[in-house]
């Protein structure tokens, strides 16, 4: 198990942002669908969009709303490929709100689709990905652990291959680790890692610094819990701390988790996976008893009955994806 902290991977979303000239009429509440800086704030996506299926309840977008004024609401999207998506209502206090926006229409023809939302004078815009007609929600473990399993991932160097594969199991501490063996680019076996499930819950067998940007003077050896099944959007939970000297310097550390998406549709290589999980990880820093400061973002997406199909990495200054490109679950 090497020490090395491998730089990868993702992003499901593009936005845009721009203004334009308010529809809204009569009192409506005032703000944006950007921050201070114009860049678009969060949204999320909602259910499987399946050509020529109607949409339900389970179809839809949040969006993230920076309100200076508050009041009534309209929030609308255009009408892309037979269907829209709206919200309306009021909001009592200025502040950040997230907001439903409920699909409504019938996707005519699978591909991706670019909406454009608008609330007061914004509008930002996101990509709706809808699947062939026929497709089925994913079933099965998000994290796949039988023998032999493989799978391969574009890195970010172009034309080259990071491939992983079960291959066995090891023993700690009383637990059994399946061995996930990671193969480079040279077809070299170069780095593992070992992870076990108990009940619905992933560990990983690691050493605690492995997913930050530094190393501890004397490496602590953790399971860490990373993923869990039965995850709903918003779930989250922290690691335990870990202590210790970086330098000689007093030094703490932890993770935080959280579900950015606990039903996601992504396509990776012309495939497309639904009932995704969207799992960040973030590595948080102390020294000598300062505040926590966020170090290194992980993002991850985890498909039901496939595993772990994308990994992205993210340190503030840099950013690399790991997104799959074939599979084989046995």
């Amino acid at each position: 198990m090497q020490r090395i902290v491998i730089t990868l991977v993702s992003l499901l979303f593009l936005f845009s942002c721009q203004k334009e000239i308010s529809l809204e009429a009569g009192k409506p509440s005032s703000g944006a669908l950007q921050d201070n800086g114009g860049d678009c704030l969060p949204k999320l996506i909602g259910g499987t969009f399946e050509a020529n299926k109607t949409l339900t309840d389970s179809n839809y977008i949040d969006v993230t709303v920076a309100v200076s004024l508050a009041g009534t609401y309209r929030i609308y999207s255009d009408t892309v490929n037979g269907y829209y998506f709206s919200g309306a209502g009021s909001f009592s206090v200025p502040g950040t709100n997230t907001i439903r926006l409920r699909g409504t229409g019938k996707p005519l023809s699978e591909g991706n689709d670019l909406f454009t939302i608008y609330y007061d004078s914004s509008f930002c815009s996101i990509q709706v990905p809808v699947v062939p007609a026929g497709t089925l929600p994913s079933t099965g473990d998000h994290f796949i652990l039988t023998d032999n399993s493989w799978w391969s991932y574009a890195s970010p160097v172009q034309g080259d291959t990071l491939k992983r594969t079960i291959v066995g199991t090891v023993n700690d501490n009383g637990f059994t680790y399946k061995i996930l063996k990671e193969k480079n680019t040279t077809n070299v076996y170069d780095d593992s890692l070992y992870v076990r499930k108990s009940g619905n819950n992933y560990y990983e067998l690691n050493y605690s610094d492995y997913y930050s940007s530094f190393y501890f003077d004397t490496p602590v050896l953790d399971s860490l819990l990373f993923l869990k099944e039965g995850l709903v959007t918003g779930d989250a939970w922290t690691s335990r701390e870990y202590t210790g000297t970086v330098g000689g310097v007093d030094t703490k550390l932890k993770y935080l988790f959280n579900v950015i998406n606990a039903n996601a549709t992504v396509t990776y290589n012309g495939r497309t996976y639904t009932n995704v999980y969207q799992v960040s990880m973030k590595s948080q820093k102390s020294e000598n008893g300062a505040a926590y400061a966020d170090d290194v973002t992980w993002i991850n997406y985890y498909a039901p009955g496939v595993g772990w199909i994308y990994q992205k990495y993210d340190d503030g200054t840099q950013a690399f994806e790991l997104p799959i490109r074939y599979f084989q679950v046995f």
